[in-house]
């Protein structure tokens, strides 16, 4: 079965975490692999924040011409870094191409972490870098999410002293909550300060989707800022988790660490091919905007007229709190034909649902109302 870049390498990691005082505390534990279920080919796919859309027309146009290229190395990777410096207001240089941005978030854990630099992240979020670096026996400082599921910049700061890495994502995975951008950068600049060794990973997986003006890309500083990287991926508004492309934007120098640890010097012709096409049509971009945002208010509203809670998303999924245990309403979804978000380390309650199209949304919900009818 062919895994998106969300659950390709996810697993439940090294920490459950519970609610006390207000934030959720980690608690060690050895690691459970996430082991997903069989595929259901009846099912509404709300599991893996996936574009509900097939790629358009004009994405389908170009992979087919593509593939008069199939016998020859690619070379049209060179257009798409151009396309994309264009897009971000850098240079060429500033961008470097992977297949899908898992495996430049695979690659930078030994670009960055060593026995003496350990990595910094989140829990719960999306934790390609904790797995990465747990495999390799590289040290590790989770920082609990707090109870508004917001990330706890404070104790990533202290947590980030002499640390070679520093993962966020924001809007986070799985929680769906925002940081302004104005918080982000102040914790960068004191950073640059206390812990100049410290590389920032900023995850922008689900820029696209965020609807506030106290959002904005960071990829131009990472152009300039030897300490940031700030990575994207096709997979999620542009449709394309199957056909596997991301990009990081970052310095020169600090692109080159990472070039290092990366598994492959090309990428599809066809890959590639996609991810111009899908970059270039502005008009299905905004309409999958629009389409993300006008299912997820349905599906809101939903929850809400029925008493439960529904975390703030700025993403293509939401985080609702089922008030009965994330696993086994998973499990019952799934026998409905309805696949959600697998649990994720102290949301015991809490589950991620990804946004599919209108249609999917009322037939998944009218599962979700009557599961949890005794709950409501």
């Amino acid at each position: 079965m062919a895994l998106s870049r969300r659950r390709f390498v996810e697993s439940l990691g090294a920490a459950t975490a519970t609610m006390l005082g207000g934030r959720l505390e980690a608690a060690s534990q050895a690691p459970r692999p996430y082991v997903p279920p069989p595929p259901d080919p009846l099912a509404i796919r709300l599991d893996s924040n996936e574009n509900p859309e097939a790629p358009s027309s004009a994405v389908s146009k170009a992979v087919v011409e593509a593939l008069a290229q199939g016998n020859r190395y690619p070379r049209n990777a060179f257009d798409l870094a151009e396309a994309l410096a264009k897009t971000h207001g850098v240079t060429r240089d500033n961008i470097f191409l992977g297949a899908g941005s898992g495996e430049l978030l695979k690659a930078a854990v030994p670009a960055f972490v060593d026995a003496k630099r350990h990595l910094v992240s989140p829990v719960p979020t999306f934790n390609t870098c904790l797995t990465v670096a747990r495999s390799l026996e590289l040290p590790v400082r989770e920082v609990p999410i707090d109870s508004r599921m917001l990330l706890d910049l404070a104790g990533i700061e202290a947590a980030s002293a002499g640390a070679g890495l520093l993962y966020l994502c924001n809007p986070n995975n799985p929680t769906a909550t925002l940081l302004p951008t104005k918080d982000i950068e102040g914790l960068l600049d004191r950073l640059a300060q206390r812990s100049p060794e410290t590389v920032v990973i900023l995850d922008e997986a689900y820029a696209h989707f965020v609807g506030t003006a106290e959002y904005r890309s960071l990829a131009t500083r990472a152009a300039s800022d030897p300490r940031l990287l700030v990575f994207r991926t096709f997979s999620k508004v542009y449709g394309l988790a199957g056909l596997r492309m991301g990009y990081a934007v970052g310095h020169p120098d600090t692109l080159k660490r990472l070039r290092l640890r990366t598994t492959s010097d090309f990428l599809a012709v066809t890959s590639v091919a996609a991810a111009l096409a899908a970059l270039g049509d502005d008009a299905v971009l905004k309409a999958r905007i629009s389409s993300n945002r006008d299912a997820r208010a349905l599906t809101v509203k939903e929850f809400e007229t029925l008493g439960f809670t529904v975390f703030p998303s700025e993403a293509n999924f939401i985080l609702v709190d089922v008030r009965t245990p994330a696993a086994e309403f998973g499990a019952a979804c799934r026998k409905e034909h309805v696949a959600i978000g697998r649990p994720f380390p102290g949301l015991t309650t809490q589950v991620r649902i990804s946004i599919g199209t209108v249609d999917e949304m009322r037939r998944a919900t009218a599962v979700f109302k009557r599961l949890l009818a005794p709950a409501a």
